[in-house]
């Protein structure tokens, strides 16, 4: 249950889209409790059965059942935001051991992180289950000519999360891994994401505490596998695809994201920060999300038209045609477009939030909105 105000038309506009929420709780403050934490994979430690997984993982873009579960939970303190996953699975495999390596190439967890939700200067974090990993920084989605900035394209002097990151992958039974002959039950891993670098270039996000909101999302990339002569061999066969078999992988996260593409920052899930415990906080409301779908729904149309006339416009009603789901626009919402030099500024506020997106998706939220006048 998520505890919100009073809403209007516009403010429920978006409700059917509301994405996956969590709350994660402060980590155990007292020196003796943090001692006796030590990050090795194994998620039956308390500092994770104290608080609750996330729901399950679904498929990213259809509502086909993913074959393994997987669930995720997730914790902070003033240094680290610690992510818990546990990934069902009767063959842990993995071939990728050099670091920052394209580790979705192997079966893997995904992390990404949006501080300040502009949708720019995010990070990812990706790990496969012998323990290497990948660490990047998008200045913005691909989509939008964005570059990934990461040692593996810039080994001197790319972003890069580790040192502090730490991270560690436990794998059941009896860390059987390569391993054919033996059932596998599941995999874990446990993630320590230092918050400086996820904070890195966003001048504007807060450090978690409680009222602090960030977009996160999990994925966790599957292929399939053959065995021949006693070894694993990848044979992408796409469970959920467009065409069921296709020589794909499979992409289950923890809020979908309507179509086979994790670089949608504005479509991830929702981070509660709380420094009470587990039963002492409910659920509230991210207050910016109905301003931020209005302000996205004239991005995405003023992209379509783009593509069809060659231009932008700033006539809404001439948008009206390109709206489409998730993000269609809402008329209820108070609107403006602004034509620039370089694209355009777009602007959509409800109730009392004002959320501003350009053409390369960098989009902001002022809870202000006197400025706008009705169109």
């Amino acid at each position: 249950t998520i505890t919100t105000a009073m809403k209007t038309a516009a403010s429920g506009f978006y409700d059917a889209i509301y994405p996956k929420q969590y709350i994660a709780y402060r980590a155990p403050k007292t020196s003796s409790e943090s001692e006796s934490f030590i990050l090795d994979g194994n998620l039956d430690k308390s500092f994770w059965t104290d608080v609750p997984w996330t729901d399950d993982f679904v498929d990213i873009a259809t509502d086909i059942r993913p074959k393994f579960r997987t669930r995720v939970k997730m914790r902070w303190d003033e240094d680290f935001l610690y992510v818990g996953a546990m990934m069902e699975e009767t063959d842990v495999w993995g071939t990728l051991i050099e670091h920052n390596s394209v580790i979705f190439h192997d079966n893997d967890f995904e992390v990404f992180v949006d501080t300040d939700g502009t949708n720019h200067n995010y990070k990812e974090f990706e790990i496969n289950a012998l323990g290497t990993t990948w660490s990047l920084l998008l200045n913005k989605p691909y989509a939008d000519c964005g570059a990934e900035d990461s040692k593996r394209v810039n080994p001197e002097g790319g972003y890069d999360m580790e040192p502090p990151l730490k991270s560690a992958v436990a794998v059941y039974p009896g860390n059987a891994i390569n391993k054919p002959d033996i059932t596998n039950t599941h995999w874990t891993t446990e993630i320590a994401l230092p918050i400086s670098k996820l904070m890195e270039r966003n001048p504007n996000s807060q450090k978690p505490t409680d009222g602090v909101f960030w977009r996160v999302n999990f994925s966790r990339v599957q292929w399939s596998i053959n065995v021949k002569g006693g070894q694993y061999e990848k044979a992408p066969c796409c469970q959920s695809c467009a065409t069921p078999g296709a020589e794909a992988e499979d992409n289950w996260v923890w809020s979908r994201q309507g179509e086979v593409a994790m670089h949608l920052p504005e479509r991830w899930g929702v981070v509660q920060f709380s420094s009470k415990s587990p039963t002492q906080v409910e659920m509230a409301r991210y207050d910016e999300w109905s301003s931020r779908c209005a302000a996205m729904a004239l991005y995405y149309s003023l992209k379509g038209y783009h593509e069809k006339e060659g231009r932008y416009t700033d006539n809404i009603d001439a948008l009206r045609s390109f709206s489409k789901p998730p993000f269609l626009i809402c008329d209820d919402s108070k609107m403006t477009i602004v034509i620039t030099d370089d694209g355009f500024e777009a602007t959509a506020a409800i109730d009392s939030h004002t959320a501003i997106v350009n053409q390369e998706r960098y989009l902001v939220v002022s809870s202000d909105n006197s400025f706008i006048s009705e169109v």
